[in-house]
């Protein structure tokens, strides 16, 4: 029973060869193809009269055959104005012209290229086809008109725009930027690169396209260079070249920091280098005409203080270089502890003129022998505080006046002005306590004769963290016991 159902059926069904026979023997082939195909195939006559439309045109432009028809064989070529989009005429009419100049010629292989047209839907809105027309010939090889088959592209269309206003975007952003866009291959020519390194160099588009850095660097330039893309292509890493020279075409010297990666083509395989310089030669010279400024201010700050401190000077002959070489401990302490320079720099300017309150005390009480009265001894305590009244309206930059007003506080509170501690003590007003009792008690004084480095040391070892501050103390100690330190005479 299996057996005699199989031959039955064998017998009943037409095999897949004799099917395809059918179709293509008959006109199924040719009722298939135009229907099930998206893009819209239309046959014209020689005298562009529409002929056939595939079902394709109603299912994209909104108009059956008949209508497409009435709309462009019946209106006497306006009804184009109705499918062409405004924009496209012109290149309509142009491919018209020169699809019936081909047709009118002999060779029936000849293909003309495909046409980009807007066109109006039935319901008005518009869409981008390309069109490509073949000649159409009959039996006896004579061109009756011609065949064409147009192709939605609105998205492709879409899609190629939008790339063009991206590169166009891109190439704005690279021709108005400051910066030096430049491409290499591995060797390190330029192969691109934007109007900014062309001023940068000196060097027009067409001498640059190529160039290699070594034309315009110096050897231990370019040997840097090398050294930076060689690292890029064995890591993968960005890297930076900082403050290279770059010799422009007119042999000046232009300076440039330079940030560049690894250029890698579709496939992620290295190919070449891309990056960005910067020409900084105007900043560096901005840096050293305000470094020359700076360095000239604080010339002028120091002569302005070194002149103050000559007045206390003279006239007290007993104390002269006191301040100095109070400047010269306080300095070291400062380093020792490690201040930043700019702060180093407030504890030297305001150890110079610690004492400059002193100009309001009498000579003679300066220079008084014997012990002093209570009160010649509150005028005397008075001078940090005249000090720092005179200093209040000189604009340092440093807190010149606080430092001078601190400097006889100590850390418990008994020193002077009584009502400053440790807690409103600044740290360069510490240091200058500690200097201004050594350089103090290894001094003659009119009242009495130095007393020595020991008696000193015994001073501020003694009292560190209750009069004087810890970490000054150990580093003054540090100094002056270790042979780091000799005031200067």
């Amino acid at each position: 029973m299996p057996s005699r159902t199989l031959t039955a059926l064998k017998k009943g069904t037409p095999n897949l060869k004799e099917k395809n026979q059918s179709i293509v023997q008959g006109d199924e082939l040719f009722r298939v193809i135009p229907e099930t195909v998206r893009d819209m195939i239309t046959v014209w006559d020689s005298s562009l009269t529409l002929i056939y439309a595939s079902p394709s045109v109603r299912e994209t432009l909104g108009y059956d055959e008949e209508d497409l028809k009435k709309l462009l064989n019946n209106s006497g070529g306006s009804g184009w104005t109705r499918l062409v989009a405004p924009g496209s005429l012109t290149s309509f009419h142009a491919a018209v012209r020169e699809r019936l100049q081909t047709n009118a010629r002999s060779d029936t292989n000849e293909r003309n290229h495909p046409v980009e047209l807007e066109l109006i839907r039935r319901d008005g809105s518009t869409l981008w086809t390309e069109t490509e027309s073949n000649p159409l010939p009959n039996g006896n090889g004579e061109r009756t008109g011609f065949i064409a088959v147009t192709r939605d592209i609105s998205e492709r269309k879409h899609t190629r725009e939008m790339l063009i206003k991206s590169e166009e975007r891109y190439r704005n952003i690279l021709e108005n930027i400051d910066e030096c866009y430049f491409e290499l291959d591995r060797a390190g020519n330029f192969t691109f690169f934007n109007d900014a390194l062309c001023r940068m160099t000196g060097y027009s588009p067409k001498e640059l396209l190529g160039m290699n850095n070594r034309v315009y660097t110096s050897p231990e330039t370019a040997q840097r260079l090398y050294t930076t893309f060689k690292q890029i292509y064995a890591t993968g890493k960005p890297a930076t070249v900082e403050n290279y020279e770059v010799i422009r075409k007119n042999g000046s010297v232009r300076i440039s920091d330079l940030s560049a990666s690894l250029l890698l083509d579709s496939s992620g395989e290295p190919v070449g280098f891309r990056g960005v310089a910067r020409d900084i030669t105007e900043h560096k010279e901005r840096e050293r005409e305000l470094k020359e400024s700076y360095e000239n201010l604080e010339r002028m700050l120091e002569e302005t203080v070194r002149t103050l401190a000559f007045t206390v000077e003279v006239r007290d002959p007993y104390t002269a270089g006191h301040q100095r070489r109070v400047a010269q401990l306080a300095d070291a302490i400062s380093h020792k502890m490690g201040l930043s320079l700019k702060k180093a720099m407030g504890v030297r300017m305001a150890a110079l003129i610690h004492d400059v309150g002193k100009i309001q005390i009498p000579g003679e009480l300066l220079n008084k022998p014997g012990p002093l009265s209570s009160y010649e001894m509150d005028l005397v305590r008075s001078h940090p505080s005249v000090g720092s009244s005179i200093l209040k309206e000189i604009q340092f930059p440093w807190p010149i006046s606080d430092i001078v007003l601190q400097h006889h506080a100590r850390l418990d509170g008994s020193g002077y002005p009584r009502d400053i501690s440790g807690e409103q003590m600044s740290v360069e007003a510490k240091i200058i306590a500690v200097a201004d009792v050594v350089e103090a008690m290894v001094s003659h004084r009119p009242y009495r004769s130095a007393l020595g480095m020991d008696k000193a040391i015994e001073e501020i070892s003694n009292n560190r963290g209750t009069l004087y501050d810890p970490q000054v103390v150990d580093s003054c100690l540090s100094l002056i016991t270790g042979d780091d330190f000799i005031f200067e005479q």
